[in-house]
């Protein structure tokens, strides 16, 4: 791993003294070496070369000359605080360390260096693609962060943090204490210059802040982002000195790794660009956080609210790897902005918002079928649809509604469709939950006993007719026309099974006893 040099001093110590020249402290180097006249240079490696004040007063006319074929860059360790950079040519790249450590204990030092900071980019990455959470990764990092920070997902939720000791933010510690940036938070981060959502503001972005009149400080923002659209947040606080004056580097180096966690999220969840689908994915996975993080959330995302009238949809099909959801949901997305297209658990959804007019109607209408169908570019496709619901934080809900009405919807037809409804599962859906904790001889109607035995004997379909009836809404024209069958005769047959149950089954509990009891008679 290459560390830069202003990395490897700080490291030393944070207070470190040194003179330098012709050289760039930013360039990074992959270890350091004692400096041997005879050395050969390695190909594609750049070393530090460390000597000592004696070697560097003898040599330096030869130091001279082998850098002008190699540019190395040499790191004198100087007990004696009198020897200045005038002393030696101007254009040799030196760095005049001062310290009371013995040249043998710097060198050590150094290399521990160098060997640390391999151990911790080995343990992230291997963490990385173990998929440990950032708590975990930040542990690791711990080492390495000097002031207090945290980390954020791109609607301001707290991902991570890390303390350090008597350095206390409050600011900090409101985030902390809410697990998200509040609008009264971020309306201060913002006044004070701590951060900035503009995709054109500097990476990381350094700023002065004051928490009292005589108490300020530098903070450092750095902002994530993956195929260019910003995915995360770091900010750091109170650093007493100007970053770039020691610990600019470091934290650099720490984000780089930090920004590979980002892109590894975004990869799994298959999201795109748009910042309401990591909110929508905090809703599912974390159903119990209060309400009023998410709608503070909300006030960052334009045209979203947590009120309204709100149908969700699970789009499914088959060729993926030829069509992705990203595609897909760039189509969606852009067909209509009532479409907010996401993934959740390597499914597509779309949430739709529902005008006034079709508050409990279909979930498209026809003109917005035929767009939902090109949006899709002609790909075979099934759709589960949720009910109606009316608060984001009902979104588990739909979800479940959405993967049952595929589920159940294929089991009750043979022929495939393209739409299934969940309000067309419901009575499946509840028996079949049912079935799991009544046992089956509760679930019984006297009606549809009494009218199923005189089938039987009979050799008649009175069950049948009697259950399209009631799922007609007691309506015989809607019944005949629904099966296909003679208005008089659905009239006739309708008044049999009456009169054999001796009960109209117009009461709603005889009406949802006969129905449960023929779904779980047919396993409809």
């Amino acid at each position: 791993m290459q560390l830069p040099l202003n990395v490897i001093l700080y490291q030393l110590s944070a207070n470190s003294i040194y003179e330098s020249q012709n050289i760039n402290l930013t360039n990074t180097y992959d270890g350091i070496k004692f400096f041997d006249m005879d050395y050969t240079p390695e190909d594609n490696k750049q070393y530090l070369y460390l000597l000592s004040e004696e070697m560097l007063c003898s040599y330096s006319d030869l130091l001279l000359g082998r850098q002008i074929l190699n540019p190395d860059t040499f790191l004198c360790v100087c007990q004696n605080r009198e020897t200045h950079l005038d002393k030696f040519h101007r254009d040799l790249s030196l760095v005049l360390l001062y310290s009371n450590e013995t040249f043998p204990n710097v060198f050590n030092k150094v290399l521990t260096i160098f060997h640390d900071f391999e151990v911790w980019d080995t343990n992230f990455h291997l963490a990385l693609l173990q998929n440990r959470p950032l708590k975990e990764l930040l542990e690791l990092t711990s080492t390495y962060i000097v002031h207090p920070m945290v980390v954020l997902d791109r609607n301001f939720s707290l991902l991570g943090y890390v303390k350090t000791s008597g350095t206390d933010d409050p600011i900090m510690e409101d985030i902390l204490d809410a697990g998200y940036v509040t609008p009264e938070t971020m309306t201060r981060l913002r006044q004070d210059g701590l951060i900035s959502t503009s995709e054109h503001a500097a990476n990381p972005m350094i700023n002065y802040y004051c928490l009292t009149t005589h108490e300020c400080y530098y903070s450092m923002m750095y902002r994530f982002t993956a195929n260019s659209h910003t995915v995360g947040y770091a900010l750091v606080f109170r650093c007493s000195i100007h970053p770039k004056t020691n610990y600019l580097d470091l934290m650099n180096i720490i984000s780089e790794n930090l920004r590979l966690y980002f892109q590894q999220e975004r990869f799994k969840s298959r999201s795109s660009s748009e910042i309401y689908e990591s909110l929508f994915t905090e809703i599912l996975e974390h159903p119990d956080t209060p309400s009023k993080q998410f709608e503070d959330q909300l006030n960052f995302i334009p045209g979203l609210s947590m009120e309204g009238y709100f149908r969700l949809a699970r789009i499914s099909y088959e060729t993926i790897s030829e069509t992705p959801y990203s595609f897909v949901s760039w189509n969606l997305r852009n067909a209509t902005p009532n479409w907010k297209p996401f993934v959740y658990q390597n499914a597509l959804y779309v949430l739709r918002f529902t005008g006034d007019s079709d508050k409990l109607g279909n979930f498209l209408s026809p003109a917005q079928e035929t767009l939902f169908r090109s949006s899709l570019n002609g790909i075979n496709y099934t759709c589960g649809i949720s009910n109606t619901f009316f608060s984001l934080m009902e979104l588990p809900t739909a979800v479940l509604q959405c993967n049952e009405a595929i589920r159940l919807g294929r089991l009750m037809d043979e022929k495939p469709h393209e739409f299934y409804q969940f309000k067309d599962v419901f009575v499946p859906y509840i028996l079949q939950e049912l079935k799991r904790y009544v046992p089956s001889q509760m679930l019984t109607s006297p009606c549809y006993e009494v009218l199923k035995r005189y089938d039987r004997k009979n050799h008649t379909d009175l069950c049948e007719i009697f259950m399209h009836y009631l799922e007609n809404g007691r309506s015989i024209g809607q019944t005949s026309n629904a099966i296909f069958l003679h208005r008089n005769t659905v009239q006739n047959k309708v008044k049999k099974a009456i009169a054999v149950m001796g009960n109209e089954c117009d009461g709603a509990q005889a009406m949802v006893a006969f129905i449960l009891a023929y779904a779980g008679d047919h396993g409809v």
